[in-house]
């Protein structure tokens, strides 16, 4: 087995625990690889460990069974296009606050790792979003993938917006206020559920669609079959609108365009194991417990 592992750079604490996660993989067999771009940080250790490790990402990733992601939820919001398109499996390592996208600890990955060694997990798939610019019919930009999120909103702060919502090539409403939250499952955990979506749990394969103070007397989120296809334009204002997608990628919705949302035909494939129960993870970690 050949394993990738993918730190968060910007957390030192992510450094300082790889070398001791290569020698347990290495007494178990394991081969095991870093992306190069890794010797970029300012951290001394990355440039301590032997440069054997380090391989360019894009001869890396078609060689890795597993990536271990190390890091918090944003990274891997962060990384998951990528190993989505890879079709890749994820072991996300917890370095974060929260953590609610992660399986283990730091602590605990000389637990795991035999297991997983062993094929003792199951892959869980994380549905994710395409998104699109239309002219018309035609894509005029293909937009990336998204885990969480794709948020339609005002490019001005406290300025009303108003979007028009098409399901499956049919007008619903005309949405005014602060904007319009696409969500997936995986996604119904974050700023959906600020906004007062439902939470859905991963297995459960459908759209959610929370408005962002709306203003309207029927403000009340849905819930979309799998297949549903979105289209949202911005009605004539003068503000202008811009597209978010999980909070890192920015772009402008322009008034003769489009956007039109579906299920990608890619998912996120994360290592579970059944010990992890979706329920309890999900009370103590939005409950702030330890």
């Amino acid at each position: 087995m050949r394993i990738g592992i993918f730190p968060n750079l910007t957390k030192p604490e992510c450094g300082l625990w790889i070398p001791s996660f290569i020698q347990v993989c290495e007494k178990h067999g394991v081969d095991v690889v870093l992306p190069s771009y890794v010797l970029e940080s300012t951290q001394a250790i990355y440039r301590s460990i032997d440069a054997a490790y380090y391989q360019p990402c894009d001869e890396l990733m078609p060689t890795i069974d597993i990536a271990f992601i190390l890091g918090g939820d944003g990274t891997v919001l962060k990384m998951a296009r990528s190993f989505a398109l890879a079709q890749v499996p994820v072991c996300a390592v917890n370095f974060g606050s929260l953590g609610f996208l992660f399986e283990v600890e730091p602590t605990e990955v000389e637990h795991w790792l035999p297991r997983i060694l062993a094929g003792d997990y199951h892959i869980e798939e994380r549905m994710m979003l395409s998104a699109a610019l239309c002219e018309g019919e035609n894509v005029s930009k293909v937009l990336p993938l998204a885990l969480n999120e794709i948020v339609i909103a005002h490019g001005n702060v406290g300025k009303m917006v108003r979007i028009d919502v098409y399901i499956d090539g049919h007008f619903v409403q005309q949405y005014p206020g602060d904007g319009i939250i696409v969500s997936t499952p995986t996604g119904s955990t974050g700023y959906s559920f600020s906004g007062g979506g439902s939470i859905v749990a991963p297995q459960v394969k459908c759209l959610m669609v929370t408005p962002i103070c709306p203003h309207l007397l029927l403000k009340t989120p849905f819930i979309l079959d799998e297949q549903a296809v979105l289209t949202f334009s911005s009605a004539p204002s003068r503000n202008s609108v811009r597209i978010s997608i999980d909070g890192m990628t920015d772009q402008e919705l322009p008034r003769t365009v489009s956007l039109r949302v579906s299920r990608s035909d890619y998912a996120l494939k994360m290592i579970r194991f059944t010990e992890k129960y979706f329920y309890t993870n999900l009370f103590t970690k939005l409950a702030g417990k330890s």
